[in-house]
This record gives structure tokens, C-alpha cells and sequence, in this order.
């Protein structure tokens, strides 16, 4: 526990030759600590001793080390013999990059003043997390020669790394993560498609132009706030991302390529070939920065996709559309072969509450639910299903509000909700889009506080496939 009257260690700590963990984080006016020579001591925590200067002399055998946010300037070769994990996130008076054993597996350089990185970090083996976000002076990356392949997670956000060396994406072969956000970037490597473990790829804030072709692997995309960002060369991969494409406060995009892929994705999976062959010509004008087909036959793996676009025009492919927060459609007869449904709805921004928003760290959340009624032909209800359409859980809408002051859209297309449209043929469905009010901390006020959604307007495109049958359960 924090003790922020200690100002220092006791000698005598060295001879407790039982102790294996000592965790003395939070001791603010902590100055002074002893030589520890002991063989059992394995985990140290000195964090946020904001007064503690120099690295305290310890065993060969510390495995865990942590000293963020202490001023100590270096780490002394001597200490670093058998460690796996050192932290020295907030570490601002260290320039220097710390000489570390072959046995370091996490390094947390976060805050530091390091201004290079040498280039026998290629040999650390068994290096598995390395962070260097927020190393402002920190400009060049070295080069390397040989396969990195323990290296899973890069943080490189807010630095100054002008580019990314083409070896780097080369030999980092097992690189998972690579956060590149608030960095000075303008380009990517072309062979970061052949990245094929990388699923996380953070660029929000870049003054980055064009996006590559990227690895299919790729699970999370962060590309909103990329003012300079013209166009995608492709989007093969948008129903595998998890968070789909945020897109907002990129006014410079190119946005006719990316909307006619959407409904192309949406399509091709069902389509027959002379089906196919008509999209094709239906958005020819729109794919000519589209370097990559979508492949016939192709699976949404999490049964939905989302792009976010600055915007408030609803493609035209959205055949009903209407004004504000809800929406009244007429199901046709074949109701049955319902594929999929999508949405797309249009922000009047900057909002004039703050009733809707959830808090997080820097970035504010706004989650939209939508409710739905059937109304039959005599005038009552056939059902009162409800459905969630941007939920906390895997449904999650989210745009960065703090700093959208201008119309922004999200399409989203959904295959579950329609198990329950489909028993509806030839009725009226009325969708009504809500949020729940919020605390100042982003907190429900209460289950059952529901305010209409202010949109600007919306649309709702219905998916058929011909080949589903009346009796068909499942999508």
C-alpha cells in the first residue's frame, strides 16, 4: 500500500533473505533505497516515487523491475542480468536506451526521452511487448536484419517516427499490434500486406494520404481524425474487423469507393454470377481506386459490418429513407428471404447534449439502440420484438464527438436481426432510434430512460437472398 510519508528504506531490508516481492508504489517522498544483495527477491515495484533518482543496486536475479514515473536517468547493465519485465513508462529525465539481458520479454518505455533505439534489439529473443508510445524525441527506427519472431506488440503512438522501415515490416513476422497513432507518418510500407499475423493497426490522427493494401489478418482498424487521408486501395477484409471503419473527421476521403465495396461485400456472398456481373457495372464508376475484387463467396465472420464517414448523404442503394429519429417501412411478400438489413444513420453534430455520451479515457462514446414494431393490417401489433443496434458489447457505435463539429454517418449491416422480420411478410415495421440518458460520467440514470436519437435523417436497405426458404431459421 502507498505510504507517502516513507522517505526511505531501512538498511536492514537486506537481510530478510526469505523476501521475494516488495512493492512500495506511491510512496511519493520516497529518496533512498538500499543494496539489496538478497537471491530470493524476484519482483520490485518503485512506482511514482517521483523523488527517487537512481536505479537501487539489486540482485542478478530480479525478474521484475518496475520504476515508472521516478526520475532515475539510467538503468545499469548490472541490474538488468536475468530481468523479464521492466517498467519505466514516465521515466521523462531517461535519454538513454536501457542495456537490457537476452531475457526481457516486456519493456514499457512509455513518457521517455530516449531518442533512438539501438539496433541489437533485434537479438532481444524473447522480446514479446514493446512500448515506446510517447517518446516525442524518438524520430528513427533502426534497421533490422533478422526475424523478430517473439515481437508481438509495437506501441509507437506520439512519437516522432517520420516512417516505418521497410525491415521492420519484413522481419517482424509475428508482430500482432502496431500503434502508429499521433505519429508524423505519411505512408506505409506496400509489404505490410505480407504482415500476415497483424490484426491491430492503429493510425487515428496521422497525416498519413493513402491506406496500402492491407493483411487480411487484420482485425481493428483506427483511421479516424487522418485529415490529409484521400483514398483506401481496398477493403477486402471489412467484415472481419471487429469495430468495423472509423472514418470520422477524414474530409478529404474519397468516400464513393469505400460505400459502393460496402455494398458490394454485403452482396457477393449470395449473388448469382449475372446478379454479380450488374452491381459490378451499378458501381463500375465508383471502383476505380479499388485495386482489390471482393472474392465471391466470402463470409461476414461476426455477422455484421460498420463504416463511420463524414457526411450526411444516404447512398442511394438505401431504398427507404426518412426524416429524423424514426423509420416506417412496408415488408414485402418475400419477407422469408431476408439476408440481412442494414442501416444508415446520419449525426446532426456537434450535439447539443452531453446526456448521451459515455466517457472513455480521451475519446467520447455514443451508443445508439434501436426499437422496432410490426404493425399487421388490422391495425394491432404481431409482435413487440426488441433489438439492440450498437450496444456496449460487441454491437458498439462509437465516434470521437470531442472533436466531430459537422454531419457524420455510420452504415451498419446487420444478419441477426432479421430471424425475427422474416414471419412479418406484407406488414408496416416501424424502427425507432434511442439512447439511454447518462450520468456526467457516463453512467445509465436509469434502465428505462430512453430519449429519441436527434438524426438528421436515416435509411434502411433490405438484403434478400432467393435461394432462403419460407422455413428457413437461420441466416
Amino acid at each position: 500500500m502507498a505510504c507517502s510519508s516513507l522517505t526511505e528504506v531501512p538498511s536492514s531490508l537486506q537481510y530478510l533473505d526469505k523476501l521475494e516481492e516488495l512493492d512500495l508504489g506511491f510512496c511519493y517522498n520516497l529518496r533512498s533505497f538500499p543494496m539489496l544483495d538478497s537471491k530470493v527477491l524476484s519482483v520490485l515495484l518503485i512506482s511514482r516515487c517521483l523523488d527517487v533518482t537512481m536505479c537501487p543496486t539489486i540482485s542478478q536475479n530480479m525478474k521484475w523491475l518496475q520504476l515508472e514515473e521516478t526520475s532515475i536517468k539510467e538503468v545499469p547493465q548490472s541490474v538488468t542480468g536475468k530481468l523479464e519485465l521492466l517498467f519505466l513508462d514516465g521515466c521523462s529525465e531517461m535519454t538513454k536506451f536501457p542495456e537490457i539481458s537476452e531475457d526481457i520479454r516486456t519493456l514499457y518505455l512509455s513518457g521517455t526521452a530516449i531518442k533512438e533505439v539501438p539496433s541489437s534489439i533485434q537479438f532481444l529473443t524473447r522480446l514479446y511487448v514493446l512500448d515506446m508510445s510517447g517518446c516525442s524525441k524518438l524520430e528513427t527506427l533502426p534497421e533490422i536484419t533478422v526475424p523478430m519472431k517473439s515481437l508481438q506488440h509495437l506501441y509507437l503512438s506520439k512519437t516522432g517516427i517520420k516512417e516505418v522501415p521497410s525491415s521492420l515490416i519484413k522481419h517482424m513476422i509475428s508482430l500482432i499490434t502496431l500503434n502508429l497513432d499521433g505519429t508524423p507518418i505519411k505512408e506505409l510500407p506496400l509489404s505490410i500486406k505480407d504482415m500476415v499475423c497483424l490484426e491491430d493497426l492503429t493510425l487515428h490522427g496521422t497525416p498519413i494520404k493513402a491506406l496500402p493494401e492491407l493483411p487480411p489478418s487484420l482485425r481493428n482498424l483506427s483511421t479516424h481524425d487522418c485529415a490529409s487521408l484521400k483514398t483506401v486501395i481496398s477493403i477486402i477484409n471489412i467484415g472481419r474487423l471487429w469495430f468495423g471503419l472509423d472514418f470520422s473527421n477524414c474530409f478529404k476521403l474519397d468516400q464513393k469507393p469505400l460505400i459502393a465495396a460496402m455494398l458490394l461485400k454485403i452482396q457477393v456472398s449470395l449473388l448469382t454470377p449475372s446478379i454479380f456481373l450488374l452491381s459490378l457495372l451499378l458501381a463500375s464508376s465508383h471502383f476505380r481506386n479499388v485495386t482489390s475484387v471482393l472474392q465471391s463467396g466470402e463470409e461476414i465472420p461476426l455477422g455484421r459490418i460498420q463504416m463511420v464517414l463524414p457526411g450526411s448523404e444516404i447512398p442511394e442503394w438505401f431504398g427507404d429513407k426518412g426524416i429524423g429519429s424514426s423509420l416506417t417501412i412496408q415488408l414485402p411478400s418475400n419477407s422469408h428471404q431476408l439476408k440481412g438489413i442494414a442501416f444508415c444513420l446520419v449525426f446532426l453534430l456537434p450535439l447539443p447534449s452531453h446526456d448521451m455520451l459515455y466517457e472513455f479515457v480521451d475519446r467520447s462514446y455514443v451508443h445508439v439502440y434501436f426499437d422496432y414494431h410490426v404493425k399487421s393490417k388490422n391495425g394491432e401489433h404481431d409482435g413487440d420484438d426488441e433489438g439492440v443496434f450498437a450496444s456496449q458489447g460487441s454491437r458498439a457505435l462509437s465516434l470521437n464527438l470531442k472533436t466531430c463539429d459537422s454531419d457524420h454517418m455510420i452504415l451498419r449491416y446487420e444478419l441477426e436481426l432479421v430471424n425475427h422480420l422474416r414471419q412479418y411478410s406484407g406488414n408496416e415495421v416501424t424502427f425507432k432510434f434511442h439512447h439511454h440518458e447518462v450520468d456526467n460520467r457516463g453512467g445509465k440514470v436509469g434502465q428505462e430512460i430512453q430519449k429519441p436519437f436527434k438524426l438528421k435523417n436515416c435509411g434502411v436497405y433490405l438484403h434478400f437472398d432467393e435461394n432462403l426458404l419460407a422455413d428457413t431459421d437461420l441466416p
